[in-house]
């Protein structure tokens, strides 16, 4: 009898849908499940809305139950990573391990936090956002490619996953941008048991590359940077990147 493939779900960022996924997942081993959620505001829930990161588990909570068929593997990129650290709290049941992608536990710098970004950066996309959207979001995609290997081409296929789903909703851009601004799970993944693999851009204008020595040393949590790439490591560098993902959940990769 064949064995259950393995089920790994997928949520994007900011500003994104699950289309920026599609160029990994086109190349995981048959034996993996892929399962993308699409955030409120954008791709598929693109009428929806949300206000607090509460807001995004329960709407991640509200997908999985109907989908999966027991404990999955979740990958999170950027925004996409913090409601995912709420299910590993809130509803740890539906999480056998975590892959976070370019992200950060808090993305704004603090007295007793360094390895960040300062909150006028955030600031500043969501005064743009109420003069022009789509404008706000070309620049984003450009911030997020600065120091990229192969910037161009991954820039095209970051506009090309926008327009094939639609612009995300206004609100949903603002909201999302405060929850980046307010979010602080520190503490959150120092706390959870569920297997964490971090990987990070060498390059990452928005998540500083040291942030591997909190989470080697004071998170105590599996890292890993990938060299040459900057804030979507798995779009630039899907090669490492899906090593580093099969070694870590124990995917044989001569399956694909």
């Amino acid at each position: 009898m064949q064995s259950p493939r393995v089920q790994c779900v997928f949520v994007h960022g900011w500003g994104m849908n699950s289309a920026v996924w599609d160029s990994f997942i086109n190349q995981l081993p048959d034996d993996i499940e892929p399962i993308c959620i699409d955030l409120p505001g954008h791709g598929e829930f693109n009428s929806d809305n949300f206000n607090h990161l509460q807001d995004l588990h329960d709407h991640l909570l509200e997908q999985a139950k109907s989908v999966l068929n027991g404990p999955a593997i979740w990958v999170g990129w950027s925004l996409g990573a913090l409601p995912i650290l709420e299910l590993c709290q809130q509803s740890p049941e539906l999480v056998s391990k975590v892959v976070i992608m370019a992200s950060n536990p808090c993305f704004v710098i603090k007295d007793d936090w360094q390895t960040a970004v300062e909150e006028s950066v955030f600031d500043l996309f969501a005064d743009n956002l109420q003069q022009d959207i789509e404008k706000t979001l070309q620049r984003f995609l450009s911030l997020q490619v600065r120091g990229m290997d192969q910037s161009r081409d991954v820039l095209r296929l970051l506009r090309a996953a926008i327009v094939g789903q639609g612009l995300p909703s206004s609100e949903a851009l603002s909201a999302g941008l405060q929850v980046l601004k307010a979010t602080d799970l520190r503490a959150r993944v120092q706390q959870l048991s569920v297997p964490q693999l971090w990987l990070l851009g060498e390059n990452d204008s928005l998540v500083p590359v040291e942030l591997v020595n909190y989470l080697n040393v004071q998170a105590g949590v599996k890292s890993h940077i990938i060299g040459g790439s900057a804030h979507l490591p798995f779009v630039s560098h899907t090669e490492e990147v899906m090593q580093q993902f099969l070694d870590f959940i124990s995917i044989d990769s001569t399956n694909a």
